[in-house]
């Protein structure tokens, strides 16, 4: 029963290993940022998408539209990426920087 334990514990841990490898890709989004004028207020607005054991999702909408959105940004000025992964769930977020 202990063996049986361990081995269902070593193959959690590879799905989640494995399944939060493969959910990042290359961005290839791109904003021309030599206009953005830094010095000025901007808003910033967040969309989080969340897996849990790194495969089962997602939950939430991770996409500059939503953000922007949710910001009620009209013009998108810069674009940030963060991906965090912990033990039982893995979590992507953008924020976006605009007017």
């Amino acid at each position: 029963m202990k063996k049986m334990f361990l081995a269902m514990l070593a193959l959690c841990m590879f799905v989640c290993v494995v399944g939060c490898a493969t959910l990042t890709s290359p961005v290839v989004n791109s904003i021309d940022i030599k206009s953005t004028d830094f010095s000025k207020s901007l808003k910033t607005g967040d969309a989080c998408r969340t897996y849990v054991l790194c495969f089962i999702g997602p939950f939430g909408d991770a996409s500059i539209v939503q953000a922007a959105q949710e910001a009620r940004i009209s013009k998108v000025e810069a674009v940030d990426y963060k991906s965090g992964w912990y033990f039982l769930f893995c979590r992507s977020c953008v924020r976006v920087y605009g007017e």
